[in-house]
C-alpha cells in the first residue's frame, strides 16, 4: 500500500487525504441519495493547498444559502450549487455532461451575472432570441436550432424549480417565458436525407473496399442503427444461434470538465440508448450474418498479427488494434466514401433514413419499422416518413387500378 494520509473534520466540514498516487483529495458530504446512501463532492489536485482552497470555496458558497443570504446570489452561483448538489450524482453520465456544457457555455455567459431573485421572463426570452441568432460556439457560427434551445430551457427550468421549491425565489420565471418555436420563427422542418437505390448500391460497392469504416457504413444501411449504437456494439450483444442483435448501449465522445482531466474529451461506453424505446432487439438478416462473420474473421487475423498489442474490448467495430472507433473519424471516413462513390454528401443519419425508406418500400409494416428503429411510437414513424408512404400509396393505387381494369366486364 502507498502513502495514505488523512485529515478528518467534523461531519459536513469535509475530509482531506493524500491518495496512494500522491494526489490530494478533499471530500465533503452534499446529501443523500433516494436509497439513503451518502453523496459526496470531491476535489483532487497534486497540491494539498489547492484542494483545501476548493473545499473552503465550496463550503463558503453553500453557507450563503444556509445563512439565508440568497438575495445576494447570482444565477451563476446558483447554477453551480444546483449542479454540484442535485445533478452530478443523480443523472446518467451523458446527461451530466450535457447539463454542464449548457450551464458553462450557454446559461452563465448570457444570464450568469443576474441575481437569482431578479431573473425574469424578459431576461430569459432575450437569451433565447440571442441563442437562436448567434448561439453556436463552433467554427461554423450562426444560431442554435429550436430543439437545442428547448433543451437549454429544460435545464434552466429544472435548476430554477429547485430554487423555487426551496423558497429561494417566489416563482419559476421559466414557467411564463416563451420558448421559440419553428412556427413562430417561420421555419420549415428540415427534409430528411435519403439515398436513392442507385446511390445506395454505389456506396455499398465502395464501402466493401474498407474493412473497418466501410463495414460500419454497410451495417448502418442494413440495420438503421444510430452511429453511437453501432460503435457501442459488443460481440456479447450478438446471437448467431437466435439470429438477433441486442441494442442496449452506445459509444459517445463526452467533454471532460473535471479540473484534473488530461484531455478535453474522452470516448465513453454509455450503458443505455437514446431513449427507453431505443433499447431493443432486432432480427439478424442473412446479409447481416455474413457481414458479422466476416468481421469476426477480420478481427481474429488482427489479434494473431498484433498479439499483446491488440486491446481486446470485445467490440464488433473497432480499429485494427481493438481500440474504440472515434465517432468523428467514422463521420470523416464516411464522407470520403460518399465522395469516392460520387454521390451526394449527407449526414450519417441518412443511412438510418435510407434503411427505413427501403423497409417501407418493401412493404414491411410501419409498426415493424418503428420497432426496428426504436421510435417512441408508430405515429412518429408515419410523420417522419410521410413522403415515402405517400409515394407507396400512389403505387398501391396503380395496382388497384390495374386489378379493377382486369375484372371489368
Amino acid at each position: 500500500m502507498g502513502n495514505r494520509k488523512g485529515t478528518k473534520r467534523a461531519n459536513g466540514e469535509g475530509h482531506i487525504r493524500q491518495l496512494p498516487d500522491g494526489y490530494w483529495e478533499a471530500r465533503i458530504t452534499i446529501g443523500y441519495s433516494k436509497d439513503g446512501k451518502q453523496r459526496f463532492k470531491t476535489f483532487t489536485s497534486k497540491k494539498q493547498s489547492t484542494v483545501i482552497e476548493k473545499l473552503n470555496d465550496f463550503k463558503a458558497n453553500r453557507e450563503k444559502f444556509e445563512k439565508g443570504n440568497v438575495i445576494q446570489y447570482s444565477i451563476k452561483e446558483w447554477l453551480n450549487i444546483w449542479y454540484e448538489t442535485y445533478v452530478i450524482n443523480n443523472v446518467k453520465t451523458a446527461t451530466r455532461v450535457s447539463y454542464e456544457s449548457i450551464i458553462n457555455n450557454k446559461l452563465i455567459p448570457h444570464i450568469g451575472n443576474i441575481k437569482l431573485v431578479e431573473l425574469n421572463k424578459y431576461d430569459i426570452e432575450r437569451m433565447y432570441n440571442e441563442l437562436i441568432k448567434s448561439g453556436r460556439n463552433d467554427k461554423k457560427g450562426g444560431g442554435l436550432s429550436v430543439k437545442t434551445v428547448k433543451n437549454i430551457h429544460l435545464v434552466l427550468h429544472k435548476a430554477l424549480q429547485e430554487a423555487f421549491e426551496r423558497e429561494y425565489i417566489n416563482r419559476n420565471p421559466t414557467d411564463v417565458a416563451k420558448v421559440p418555436t419553428m412556427k413562430g420563427l417561420n421555419l420549415k422542418k428540415k427534409e430528411i436525407e435519403i439515398y436513392s437505390k442507385r446511390e445506395q448500391q454505389q456506396l455499398i460497392q465502395v464501402a466493401k473496399e474498407d474493412k473497418i469504416y466501410g463495414t460500419v457504413v454497410i451495417f448502418g444501411l442494413y440495420t438503421g442503427m444510430r452511429k453511437g449504437e453501432i460503435l457501442g456494439l459488443k460481440w456479447e450483444d450478438v446471437s448467431f444461434e437466435n439470429k438477433t442483435i441486442n441494442i442496449n448501449k452506445q459509444l459517445t465522445r463526452l467533454k471532460d470538465y473535471s479540473s484534473n482531466a488530461n484531455t478535453k474529451t474522452k470516448l465513453f461506453i454509455q450503458n443505455d440508448t437514446k431513449t427507453s424505446n431505443s433499447t431493443r432487439k432486432i432480427p439478424m438478416s442473412n446479409s447481416l450474418e455474413i457481414l458479422l462473420k466476416q468481421q469476426l474473421e477480420f478481427q481474429r487475423i488482427n489479434k494473431e498479427r498484433l498479439g499483446k498489442l491488440y486491446q481486446d474490448n470485445n467490440m464488433i467495430f473497432c480499429r485494427e488494434d481493438g481500440c474504440y472507433l472515434d465517432p468523428d473519424t467514422v463521420l470523416e471516413k464516411y464522407h470520403k466514401l460518399t465522395e469516392k462513390a460520387k454521390i451526394k454528401k449527407c449526414t450519417f443519419h441518412a443511412l438510418r433514413y435510407t434503411f427505413a425508406s427501403r423497409a417501407l418500400e418493401s412493404n414491411i409494416s410501419p409498426k415493424v419499422v418503428s420497432q426496428l428503429l426504436g421510435h417512441s411510437s408508430v405515429q412518429f414513424t408515419l410523420d417522419t416518413y410521410s413522403h415515402v408512404l405517400s409515394e407507396l400509396q400512389i403505387s398501391e393505387m396503380d395496382k388497384l387500378d390495374r386489378y379493377l381494369n382486369s375484372i371489368a366486364v
